[in-house]
């Protein structure tokens, strides 16, 4: 399926969404101008057929007329040849009456008929009647009436080419149809059945004699009449019961036609079949023509205004629908077109809505929530980032938090390495102040003797001493314990730092998996948007959107990232440097722990020089060597003063370096805004 809609895709990939809601309307702006515009034709056909039906009723009536009075002079005629000299004037006068129908019957052609195509068909009428009008009264009373009949037969025809070229003969309404078909076809040929019954008749009667064979075609017109007088009978039972027309009109047209046709029976049955003959050939004549008059009276005064009536019932309706479904589908176009760009303007909102809160977690603040007006899909997307963006607001904020408490125990190790490295210095400066007195002690040993008295109180100062720079020691022991529990506790909190720093990794790795399972949901929406078709096309672009978004959230993780790992190497790099001060200090408790039994050792000399005092001068050679010996652990323990100095003063650096660190840690976390 995708494939199918591959080149859709690519192209909607390179548009923006106004370009796209653009082209997606033209497209459905062609496809609903294309089927308006088929309706309205459909709907405008309709109308057409309509006129041209009623162009045809128009056309209709002076044809009907024609035909008429070719009747009524075919019936005529056959009468003059017949041997009834009277009707000659009839004859002429009737020729006349034809002329005349025939010159507005060709107006009527011309006119509303001007598109039908039966001009060369009427050409041909025309010329037999003109040869008919100035030879027929020279033929044979068979002949005359044969050539009548043949014109009047083409004329029938005529009449049914004008039914179907003007669509009469197709009318689709069964209440027109049945006045429709009595029009083109019922009554031309009832008004041709009486014609020929009255001209046969006419004949007959005016020869006076009945052959058998005018008897049996003077039989099969009256059968043939019989016929058509049941089928207009039907024709017009079924038009009355139409409810639009009025009532009673096409009864009394049936009744009356009906009466008309069965006096021409009996006249035929009484006056020529039983061989009586006992009316003139004008009476019968006039019997038939009665007849006809009525059938074209009703004809003209109820059935064709009923027929016009009704189509032009059915001009207006068609003329009704056609606005009524070009205005209908105007107001659905333009419903359409406000929902579309409704649509369009609520995803534009939606967008921009996302767009802005990404924006502010791009630029560090994690406080941003997304406030989505719509309830759509992309809901769903905004309330996945809102919590994105508190989970990650609360890891920034331990990060930060953490930043704080390394800064501060930062601050208090370089607080401690500072009063520790005072402490050094003054246990270096007491140290420099025994030797000097060892030293002293050490030039005055040839003077023991004669100071014996003095002896006592130096060897007492001696063991004061000692006893202070044991106390010193003492002191310099536990500072450095102190120092390593503080620089131990320092690194302890690095570490920790570190594991958070881990775990912010692997949060920022999590989200980094929804924004990869966003994409997947967006590629997913957009594989269901395409098998929706053409409804689905905007949700498509919608979820191409959503997965540009996602692609964003992706890069935006990747950025955090890369900052996490650089916050991990300076907390590695913090914990090593943690690590070697605190093998430093643990060596400076070593060398106090040495200085601490050599002052102790010292202070067990200097009693014992007390103690001696008495035997000073038998001792004068062993307090010379023990002299020399104190000078010597003097010395050590100046030098032990002097390495503890540089390694608390290394610890000072190592503080201010993780100071340092932990300023530019802050430094960094502080960028986020988190609360």
């Amino acid at each position: 399926m995708k494939p199918l809609f591959s080149p859709a895709i690519a192209l909607l990939n390179r548009l923006r969404y106004n370009a796209k809601f653009l082209l997606i309307g033209c497209v459905l702006l062609l496809a609903s101008g294309i089927l308006i515009a088929q309706l309205f034709f459909q709907v405008q056909r309709e109308v057409h057929f309509v006129e041209s039906e009623l162009r045809g009723v128009e056309v209709l009536a002076p044809a009907m007329k024609v035909l008429t009075l070719m009747q009524q002079h075919r019936g005529l005629s056959s009468g003059l040849l017949g041997g009834s000299e009277a009707l000659r004037p009839a004859v002429a006068t009737k020729a006349a009456a034809l002329d005349s129908a025939i010159t507005e019957f060709e107006r009527a052609l011309a006119g509303p008929g001007s598109g039908f195509g039966l001009d060369q068909t009427w050409a041909t009428l025309a010329q037999q009647w003109t040869r008919l009008r100035s030879e027929g009264l020279t033929l044979a009373q068979g002949d005359n009436f044969r050539t009548h009949t043949a014109m009047i037969d083409g004329m029938l025809t005529f009449i049914g080419d004008l039914g179907d070229q003007s669509k009469l003969s197709l009318d689709p309404e069964a209440s027109s149809y049945n006045l429709v078909e009595p029009m083109l076809r019922v009554i031309p040929e009832i008004t041709e059945r009486l014609g020929k019954l009255r001209g046969k008749g006419t004949g007959i009667i005016a020869k006076g004699s009945l052959e058998r064979t005018d008897e049996v075609a003077l039989i099969s017109q009256m059968a043939e009449l019989e016929l058509a007088r049941a089928v207009i009978e039907d024709r017009l039972g079924r038009a009355a019961r139409e409810p639009t027309l009025e009532p009673g009109a096409l009864d009394r047209a049936k009744a009356e036609i009906a009466a008309a046709v069965s006096k021409v029976r009996e006249a035929s049955n009484d006056e020529i079949l039983s061989r009586r003959f006992g009316l003139a050939p004008a009476a019968y004549f006039d019997i038939g023509t009665s007849a006809i008059d009525t059938v074209l009276r009703h004809l003209e005064g109820d059935i064709r205004p009923a027929a016009v009536a009704l189509l032009e019932a059915r001009k207006a309706a068609s003329q009704r629908e056609l606005w009524l479904t070009v205005g209908g589908a105007l107001v659905a176009l333009l419903a359409v077109g406000y929902l579309f760009v409704g649509t369009y303007l609520s995803i534009l909102t939606s967008v921009k809505e996302l767009s802005a809160g990404a924006s502010q977690l791009a630029r560090g603040d994690y406080t941003a929530r997304v406030s989505f007006s719509a309830r759509d899909e992309l809901a769903m997307v905004a309330d996945q980032f809102n919590e994105m963006a508190a989970s990650l607001a609360g890891i920034v904020g331990q990060v930060q938090r953490s930043a704080m408490s390394v800064g501060e125990a930062a601050s208090r190790l370089a607080a401690s390495s500072t009063q520790v490295a005072r402490g050094s210095e003054q246990q270096s400066e007491a140290a420099s102040s025994m030797a000097a007195a060892i030293e002293q002690m050490t030039v005055g040993i040839d003077e023991i003797t004669r100071h014996a008295g003095d002896a006592q109180d130096q060897s007492q100062q001696s063991g004061q001493l000692s006893s202070e720079g044991q106390e010193v020691v003492r002191r310099s022991v536990l500072e450095m314990e102190r120092i390593a529990a503080t620089v131990n506790e320092a690194a302890g909190v690095i570490e920790q730092l570190g594991a958070e720093s881990t775990r912010i990794s692997d949060i920022v790795q999590s989200i980094r998996e929804i924004a990869d399972q966003t994409n997947l949901l967006a590629l997913n929406a957009a594989i269901e948007a395409a098998r929706a078709g053409e409804t689905g096309r905007g949700f498509a672009v919608v979820a191409d959107e959503v997965r540009k978004l996602a692609e964003r959230t992706s890069k935006a993780t990747g950025e955090i990232t890369a900052m996490v790992s650089a916050i991990q190497e300076g907390t590695g790099k913090a914990v090593l440097t943690m690590q070697q001060g605190v093998a430093r200090v643990h060596e400076g408790v070593a060398l106090t722990s040495k200085a601490g039994n050599a002052m102790h050792e010292i202070n067990d000399g200097a009693q014992k020089v007390v103690d001696s005092v008495n035997d000073i001068s038998n001792a004068l050679r062993e307090q010379s060597s023990a002299s020399n010996e104190i000078a010597r652990s003097v010395e050590r323990i100046a030098q032990m003063a002097e390495e503890n100095s540089v390694a608390v003063r290394a610890t000072a650096s190592t503080a201010e370096g993780l100071e340092t660190l932990a300023r530019e840690l802050q430094g960094q976390v502080e960028r986020f805004k988190v609360a």
